[in-house]
């Protein structure tokens, strides 16, 4: 397997995928409503003016202090920031990727029936279908987290849906935007939870024809996916996940302060303690009142960048290029972040997995980089730590 980590924020190398053998401001070409819940094929428009006045937005930004430290000590450092700001507002180019996007990718919308549950309000979802030409191939949905939308996959598609090699599993891949995330706009209540979820991605899949079907999932989405397979679990051939994150029990951490856990243990145990007590905390700030944080980074794009950079910068191990963090930045922006952050009040949280007995396969990457007290806090799963009843 690769060594570099796959972020919540986007992209993997190579394919992890042979497991699965084993086991408005956006326009679209149909209307945004359609009562016979029929995908209908969608174009990415994103409007001129609209763009114009983010990147005068972006010009305007008005940098904060900088101070004596360690470069993110407190977060972004000033100077990198205004780097990414000089490049938007004077090279940046966002039809250039959007006509990529759309000459690309099979972009469609539909509309889902309410869930049921604590939501029963129809939903609009964006998704792309990118169909293989092989008779074999492996309805899957992939499920994406924040700070991120379906173009996380935008690098694998292709070689999953039409691999290179015969040998190698194809798939009719469905990446679909959470609601209020990129191009799915945002649910119009509060009650559309982890459940609430696994029945709208699941009400797609029936829409396209999958009975049965496989699921990638990272960060939120894997939240999402576990709840889905528990209740659609005669439906789901196999769950991959590069997310599987074993965060230490009162058990665990008794032994650590009795000096009765290994090295690796102790190291395992800090890096995680570290993460939760350190760098955790804008998922607490999304979870408890989103709106209040959602009016400021809704008025600043690059303020909105170098909130979402912190995460992205944490919990990855290789640098970003400017138009990557751009481009992220504005899948998420351009429909308001309220939307997308709020999904932590819904979907976030830390309590055990539910059980199931679907074949589970962990893709597990390498170590954080950017700062020490995480470097061996790479997603271990080591059953001294956790009870792995459904690792199969």
């Amino acid at each position: 397997m690769p060594s570099s980590r796959l972020t919540p924020f986007f992209r993997f190398i190579g394919n992890p995928f042979s497991f699965l053998l084993l086991s408005s401001l956006i326009t679209a070409t149909a209307a945004s409503k359609n009562t016979t819940y029929q995908p209908r094929p969608y174009t990415i428009d994103v409007s001129p003016k609209f763009l114009e006045e983010t990147r005068q937005k972006v010009a305007n930004f008005r940098p904060t202090i900088d101070i004596d430290q360690t470069p993110w000590f407190d977060g972004p450092p000033v100077t990198n920031v205004t780097e990414i700001q000089k490049y938007w507002v004077e090279e940046y180019d966002w039809f250039a990727y959007q006509s990529y996007l759309n000459s690309n990718f099979s972009h469609y919308i539909t509309t889902v029936p309410p869930p049921g549950g604590t939501y029963n309000r129809s939903l609009d979802i964006h998704f792309i279908h990118q169909r293989s030409t092989r008779d074999d191939a492996i309805p899957l949905l992939m499920l994406h987290g924040w700070p991120s939308t379906s173009v996380e996959w935008e690098k694998v598609i292709p070689g999953l849906a039409d691999p290179d090699d015969a040998s190698k599993p194809a798939f009719h891949v469905v990446a679909p935007d959470l609601p209020g995330f990129g191009f799915s706009p945002a649910p119009t209540a509060p009650g559309l939870g982890l459940v609430e979820h696994g029945t709208v991605f699941t009400s797609l899949m029936e829409q396209l024809g999958y009975d049965r079907f496989a699921v990638y999932s990272t960060d939120l989405g894997y939240f999402v996916a576990l709840h889905l397979i528990k209740k659609y679990e005669a439906r789901i051939i196999n769950h991959l996940t590069d997310f599987y994150i074993i965060f230490p029990t009162d058990a665990d951490l008794a032994r650590y302060h009795a000096n009765e856990t290994t090295l690796e243990e102790n190291n395992y145990i800090e890096a995680a303690q570290a993460f939760i007590n350190k760098h955790a905390g804008y998922s607490m700030v999304h979870s408890t009142y989103p709106l209040s944080l959602a009016y400021a980074l809704t008025d600043s794009p690059l303020g909105f960048l170098a909130w979402m950079w912190q995460l992205a910068a944490t919990v990855n191990d290789r640098p970003y290029e400017p138009s990557e963090l751009i481009t992220h930045a504005l899948m998420l922006w351009i429909p308001g972040v309220y939307g997308n952050i709020r999904s932590y009040k819904e979907l976030f949280t830390q309590g055990p997995p539910p059980k199931t007995e679907v074949p589970t396969s962990i893709y597990q990457f390498g170590g954080m980089s950017l700062y020490p007290e995480l470097s061996d806090f790479n997603y271990v799963v080591s059953t001294d730590l956790c009870d792995s009843h459904f690792l199969h």
